[in-house]
């Protein structure tokens, strides 16, 4: 037992000196003046130049692998980002799409309520054309005005309790739905003009064209003749008196 432990400490350090051998490297020098790198010692024929030390020539491929990790990492993170937006944009779209489907039906809904209670009136075709095309507003301008459908049902009831014609009917009726119905234009009585009595005369003439005390226009004829501005032919009298038969 005494003998084995010498043994096992020899060999234990040859085993650490061959180890510090393979870890260095020999440059070596031949007799013809050739240079080699040996991871041995050199032979006994060469001139055994002290080792040289390539720990400089390692590469430290450590902060390499930091940045390789650093950029997957990142990369991973912007492609999070992305799909997090992508997702919130189809989202949003998704909302607008459902808005507007929802404002379609309540503007389809709104013309047809208005249409309805237009045609109910018996008014002309002429009167429901104006009125249908004003009825395309009607869901635009309840949802601004936040008019509920029970206000909407009591103005019409309303309007049809009336005594008034179909036709202003029908235009209350629309109004009630809030169409943008246009004004209806102001209705001119043309009233006869009253003519003094006794015959007209002639007050002035210019070029061919006389007036007389009654505003009424005369175009001069041959001789003493005239056309009145309504195509009446008149006569010029003694006096400028004029004489319409």
């Amino acid at each position: 037992m005494s003998m084995q432990l010498p043994s096992l400490i020899a060999a234990s350090l040859l085993c650490l000196i061959g180890a510090s051998i393979h870890a260095q490297t020999f440059k070596c020098t031949g007799a013809d003046g050739k240079v080699t790198y040996s991871n041995v010692a050199c032979p006994d024929s060469t001139q055994s130049v002290r080792p040289v030390d390539t720990s400089a020539n390692t590469l430290d491929g450590s902060s390499l692998r930091e940045k390789v990790q650093k950029d997957k990492a990142d990369a991973a993170q912007n492609e999070a980002k992305e799909r997090e937006q992508a997702a919130a944009e189809a989202g949003q779209r998704q909302q607008a799409q459902a808005r507007a489907a929802d404002t379609a039906a309540q503007d389809s809904a709104a013309y047809a309520n208005c249409t309805r209670d237009v045609e109910r009136q018996g008014v002309t075709e002429d009167v429901k054309a104006e009125l249908y095309a004003a009825c395309r507003t009607a869901g635009s301008n309840q949802r601004r005005s936040g008019m509920a459908e029970g206000t909407i049902h009591e103005c019409v009831r309303s309007v049809e309790r009336t005594g008034t014609s179909a036709t202003d009917r029908a235009r209350q009726v629309a109004t009630c739905h809030g169409a943008d119905v246009k004004p209806e234009p102001p209705v001119m009585v043309l009233r006869p003009a009253a003519r003094p009595p006794g015959p007209q005369q002639i007050t002035n003439c210019s070029g061919n064209q006389c007036s007389d005390n009654a505003g009424q226009r005369y175009f001069k004829q041959q001789g003493s003749g005239l056309i009145r501005e309504d195509g009446k032919a008149c006569q010029l009298t003694a006096g400028n008196a004029v004489r319409c038969p």
